[in-house]
């Protein structure tokens, strides 16, 4: 069996993730949030972020089936309901609204000055695997059902690869934040989050159309 399904399942999961999960986004408030502690500390904060985000969303995918099985929820709904979360968050990144709330706010900024760990909250929820990314993670478990060019373990797998490698961009851009700040500026990164807002919207609309299309089929509508 050739392995470019496999490799089309990985490229596919990071498609979907990346612009969601956005790690060049969070690089300006992780400077805020680390601002005061020491580089070392910094560093393990980027490492401890990306473990937590990529065993976060490993396990939406390994137990969203699961999940639907136990709901009764169909693979329709989760597509349409993970497609209104992602273009709710799409839209707030075109609107340039801040992703924390001004009580994430209050509350990281007092982390930053007791140096408090920050590396799960706010950083992993709901920054980086919010309940965008969890959605997104859970509609390919679901898809794992329907997917005909791969066994199942194979694409889950593959699912699974992807969230590696979007774990691996988070440590990368957290680790390398100084230097992405300089280079972009923080109007350069504020303009990056918007073009992948615009990418993430319209992956959301996507979402909701494939949800309604199944909707109907399986109402013999379509």
């Amino acid at each position: 069996m050739t392995m470019q399904p496999f490799f089309d399942g990985v490229l596919g999961g990071v498609a979907a993730l990346f612009p969601v999960v956005d790690p060049i986004g969070a690089v300006p408030i992780f400077l805020v949030l680390t601002a005061e502690v020491p580089k070392e500390l910094r560093h393990r904060y980027a490492v401890t972020i990306a473990r937590n985000v990529i065993l976060l969303l490993v396990g939406a995918l390994l137990i969203g089936g699961s999940l639907l099985d136990f709901f009764g929820v169909s693979l329709a709904v989760v597509r349409i309901a993970g497609g209104m979360v992602v273009f709710h968050a799409a839209w707030k990144a075109m609107n340039s609204d801040p992703k924390l709330t001004p009580v994430d706010n209050q509350d990281a900024t007092q982390r930053r000055e007791q140096h408090r760990d920050i590396a799960f909250m706010p950083m992993t929820i709901p920054l980086l695997s919010g309940p965008g990314a969890i959605a997104v993670t859970v509609g390919l478990a679901a898809q794992t059902r329907t997917a005909a060019s791969l066994p199942l373990g194979l694409h889950l797998i593959a699912i699974t690869v992807a969230i590696g490698l979007i774990g691996l961009s988070i440590f990368l851009a957290l680790r390398s934040s100084s230097l992405l700040l300089k280079l972009l500026g923080a109007s350069g990164i504020q303009a990056m989050s918007r073009l992948l807002g615009l990418f993430v919207m319209a992956i959301g609309v996507q979402l909701i159309l494939n949800g309604l299309a199944d909707w109907l089929t399986d109402l013999n509508l379509a």
